[in-house]
């Protein structure tokens, strides 16, 4: 379901989804203070899977619309879609940095905003790569005005594993596939497991999406099936290799990158502590479930830097939580260029 905030001229701008993909869309028409609708009338629409806004009808100024964003994203798990047709660039550059809003949709004709509306309500959202090609052809900017990435090295393998089942290592391994390919990376991800996972995921989002050479490409990630991981031209390989143990434990120690992921609730703190103890410490970053992570980490035999806490998401593909994450532990292979 699609809650659509509207001005009265783009009214029925979202409701060719309702024939095509059978959504309900329920459109407020108006004007519309955005930060007070947040605080005071999205909680009783908070099951809406979308929130889309018309910032034709958002009377709010630039500071009170991020302030309101930013709220929204913190508060509610529905994805917020953003019509902006007509705003100012300063504004949509403010709200692409300050708040890592990518589902944007920037397009003139009408045909171009409806393929890019599909792309918003699609699995994996607009990417920040989509969107800043997009604002360069239909806003004629320069897309420099907006930071751009570079990579160090080729190949760059990232291993991450699990001190046991269930603690959101394919998540986690995924969500960093999904972010390092939106500020333009070359990126693969590897199933190096036994779980099958991906299998399912193909089968449930991507059924569309032929499987050639065992892997398939999505929203500019190539993911490989059956441990292939692809010999070159990728600036990072993401392998997934499930829960870490003696066998695979080698696997580990290839990575240039080596993950460990862990919960934070008593029975899982010993596997997390035998994990460490077969591990070279000094080279493993450790991502722990959202949770107070203190006193955990004082308990840990790790330099606390290397530790992290990671903000919960069951999207497989939300390429915009725990950006800080993967900033800090990646650190030493993207380069940020900012040209404002």
């Amino acid at each position: 379901m699609l809650l659509y905030l509207t001005s009265t001229e783009n009214v029925g701008l979202f409701d060719f989804l309702t024939e095509e993909l059978g959504m309900l869309v329920k459109k407020l028409s108006g004007e519309f203070s955005l930060n007070r609708f947040v605080v005071h009338d999205m909680r009783n629409l908070s099951h809406f899977s979308y929130i889309a806004i018309d910032l034709e009808a958002i009377k709010d100024d630039a500071d009170e619309i991020i302030e309101a964003i930013i709220a929204f994203k913190t508060l509610y798990d529905s994805r917020i879609i953003i019509f902006a047709e007509k705003a100012d660039i300063s504004l949509i550059n403010k709200i692409i940095e300050e708040t890592e809003t990518y589902n944007i949709i920037t397009a003139k004709n009408i045909e171009k905003i409806k393929e890019e509306i599909r792309i918003c309500v699609s699995p994996q959202g607009m990417s920040k790569e989509y969107l800043l090609k997009s604002m360069n052809t239909s806003m004629d900017i320069n897309i420099e005005q907006i930071p751009q990435y570079s990579f160090i090295g080729e190949n760059i393998k990232i291993i991450v594993a699990g001190a046991m089942n269930r603690v959101g290592t394919t998540t986690i391994a995924m969500n960093m596939a999904s972010y390092l390919a939106s500020i333009g990376g070359k990126v693969s991800y590897t199933e190096a497991n036994g779980n099958n996972h991906l299998e399912k995921i193909h089968s449930y989002f991507f059924s569309n999406i032929p499987i050639s050479n065992n892997y398939f490409s999505q929203d500019e990630v190539d993911y490989f099936f059956n441990s292939n991981i692809p010999a070159d031209n990728y600036n990072f390989n993401i392998i997934d290799i499930g829960v870490l143990n003696q066998r695979n434990l080698k696997a580990f120690g290839i990575g240039e990158v080596k993950i460990l992921c862990s919960g934070i609730k008593p029975y899982e703190l010993p596997q997390l502590k035998d994990a460490l103890n077969i591990l070279n410490k000094e080279d493993v970053f450790i991502v722990l479930n959202e949770g107070e992570t203190q006193s955990i980490k004082k308990s840990l035999p790790i330099d606390g830097e290397r530790i992290y806490s990671s903000k919960y998401t069951s999207d497989l593909f939300n390429k915009n939580i725990n950006i800080e994450i993967w900033e800090s532990i990646l650190s030493a292979y993207i380069v940020e260029h900012k040209t404002l």
